[in-house]
Parts: structure tokens; sequence; C-alpha cells
């Protein structure tokens, strides 16, 4: 039994390194974000709104929003990983108080089932007023939010799980066949030897008959 156990954690080890799972997350994907408030009593926007793809460098450096008509937007640099929003304020401002003065993030070409979960990270030195999410959208609010200079709002996000690609499912399948034909001869292997020796069971006073294991 021992050896068997040792064959299927080997096997299953093999199956699923964990370099090979490949967790897409946000990695990829189109995000546009604009500024918008309801200061004027609708939700209206308030600045320009720049796209770029998810990646290794920061997505929206400072001064890429840019403010419109006579609305006035507060310095932001704006960082996402595969699972993560960074809103930093290199100056520290005022947001306008209103129902919402905030950021709305829209994803394109999502991984299903897309967004499933946002909460503030602890490493987070500001929290927002409130922030809600949709499958392929993150709204972040911070109406009449007093913001310190060089403070970070950091946003989790969770998404697709991690998933084989498809080369590696069928290295999963292959595994799996081989795993269960190792399990089917030593069973076979198991039960012939069995049949050729049968157990002996010893009586003792006052005792019940105990089968052994082979």
């Amino acid at each position: 039994m021992k050896q068997l156990i040792a064959y299927a954690t080997v096997a299953f080890v093999s199956l699923f390194p964990s370099e090979n799972l490949h967790a897409a997350g946000l990695t990829g994907a189109t995000v546009t974000v604009g500024v918008y408030t309801t200061n004027p009593g609708t939700l209206t926007l308030a600045s320009n709104t720049p796209s770029a793809t998810v990646g290794p460098t920061v997505e929206f450096p400072l001064g890429t929003l840019t403010a419109l008509l006579s609305f006035n937007v507060i310095p932001i640099t704006i960082d996402l990983t595969a699972s993560t929003i960074d809103l930093h304020y290199p100056s520290g401002a005022n947001a306008t108080a209103t129902s919402f003065n905030g950021y709305i993030f829209d994803f394109a070409n999502l991984a299903l089932p897309g967004i499933t979960g946002v909460s503030v990270d602890p490493l987070s030195s500001l929290s927002p007023v409130g922030f809600s999410f949709t499958a392929n959208q993150v709204r972040v609010n911070v109406a009449g939010l007093n913001i310190p200079a060089n403070s970070d709002i950091i946003l989790d996000i969770a998404s697709a799980s991690a998933a084989p690609e498809p080369a590696e499912a069928v290295l999963l399948l292959a595994g799996l066949g081989l795993l269960g034909f190792v399990v089917h001869r030593r069973n076979r292997k198991s039960l012939n030897q069995s049949q050729q020796q049968p157990h002996r069971a010893r009586f003792g006073p006052g005792k019940a008959a105990q089968c052994v294991s082979a």
C-alpha cells in the first residue's frame, strides 16, 4: 500500500508542476479607465478614458488621466497586476464629496468567469469610500476622501482560476491513464498472491477470529 501511495504521489506531482499552471487573471486584458462624478447630479465623465494592456509595466503613469471641461483630476498613477489594482497618489488632495466620485475600470477579453471578487489589500495605506464590481468592471469611489501624499489604495481582484493549457490537459489524461494501469496491475497481483497463499486464522480461548491482511 505504501508503494502504491508513492506511485500516486509521483504521478500527480509530475502532472501538476506549479510552473505549468497559468492563472491569467487580469494579465493580457485590455483595461479602460475614466474618472466619473455625480457632482452635477448624474454620473458624468470627468476625464479622458485611456486604455492599456495589463502587463509588467505601469499601465497608467502619472499624467495619463487628464480632466475634461471644468473638472479637476487628482494626480494619480495606476498600476495593475494579474490580481491587483494599485491607485497611487503622489500628492495630497481632497476628493469632492458627492454620491460617486472616482474611477471606473472596464476590462475586455477576460477569461471566464471574469471578476469574481474585490477586496481592499492589507498593504493599502488608504481605503476607498466604497467599491463595486461586475464580471468585467470595477468601480472605486473616493468621494469626500482626504487623500494624504504618497498614499495607495490597493484592491485585490479575484478572477479566472488557474487551469492547464491544452497540451497539459493531454498530459494530464495520459498520466491518469498510466496511474489507473499501475493501480490495476497492483490490485491484480495482490489478488493472485492472496489466492495462492490462503490466510490462516488462529483461534485462541475466548477470542474471535481475526482476518489478517496480506
